[in-house]
């Protein structure tokens, strides 16, 4: 093979760049197509289901809110907001920073008022727990809220002092936009459905505790019972045997033994009478 003149080479570069750039320009072409494509359908969706869209363009939905209970119980009046929260659509993280104004004695953290699955939940302050009120734990970190308004009740400790700044992030991921797929559809129907059934078991599960409970109790009760009347044997048993240990003192006496004469003739005198 001969080797390529400077110009010949770089005619050669120039027509593998102009190559290069065409499949570009049609696979741009062609993401431009789609987008237009998933759009449309997009309209559509919202076309049918407008409450959807309204959701979706409503910032206060998904804004996460912090209550504070300060003696008197929740109430809206008593919410903080954090002046620095963050939602990246492209990745569902949230991150915020709330003040509490005022002490309090109870806290819950709202992440949304639409059903979603929260993952990655992180508290800055390590002695609160988070625990979900209205959600189900999946396997792994996430939790499903199938309802509006999820929320956790944020414990371990007493009071919650006013100043303190508490940290959250977590993954926000709203189930709206999943309500028209039948797959989604069918498995939230299951979830539902296991959820339902859990409750149940819990039930049953308290009523079997509180018969046991109830049925420990009739037990302890005879036990006492037992106690009671094996204290009482005992007590009958000594007294048995000191009232034999008393008539033995009394036969085996030197009285007993000199009476024994007149005992007889006293005995044969009521015989023959």
């Amino acid at each position: 093979m001969m080797n390529e003149t400077p110009e010949a080479a770089l005619r050669s570069r120039i027509a593998d760049l102009e190559q290069q750039l065409r499949l570009a320009d049609e696979g741009t072409s062609r993401l431009a197509q789609r987008c237009l494509e998933l759009e449309k359908q997009l309209q559509t969706f919202y076309a049918v289901h407008p409450q959807k869209e309204m959701q979706a363009d409503s910032p206060a939905l998904v804004q996460p809110l912090l209550y504070f209970d300060a003696g008197f119980g929740f109430s809206q009046r008593d919410t903080v907001k954090a002046p620095d929260y963050e939602y990246d659509e492209m990745n569902g993280m949230v991150t915020a920073t709330f003040e509490l104004p005022e002490a309090a004695v109870n806290l819950r953290f709202d992440p949304g008022e639409l059903p979603c699955c929260i993952t990655n939940f992180v508290f800055s302050d390590d002695r609160i727990l988070c625990r979900p009120v209205n959600g189900v734990p999946l396997h792994g970190d996430g939790i499903l809220f199938l309802n509006d308004d999820p929320n956790f009740m944020l414990e371990g400790m007493n009071r919650f002092p006013a100043g303190m700044k508490l940290g959250v992030s977590y993954g926000y991921f709203p189930l709206e936009a999943l309500a028209g797929d039948p797959l989604f559809a069918a498995v939230l129907e299951g979830v539902q459905y296991f959820q339902k059934t859990r409750v149940c078991e819990q039930k049953h599960l308290d009523q079997l505790e509180k018969t046991s409970s109830d049925q420990k109790q009739t037990i302890d009760a005879l036990q006492k019972n037992i106690s009671e009347l094996h204290q009482a044997n005992a007590e009958l048993t000594a007294r048995s045997r000191a009232y034999e240990n008393s008539l033995e003192n009394v036969l085996s006496s030197s009285s007993w033994k000199l009476t024994l004469p007149l005992r007889r003739l006293v005995s044969l005198f009521h015989r023959g009478s």
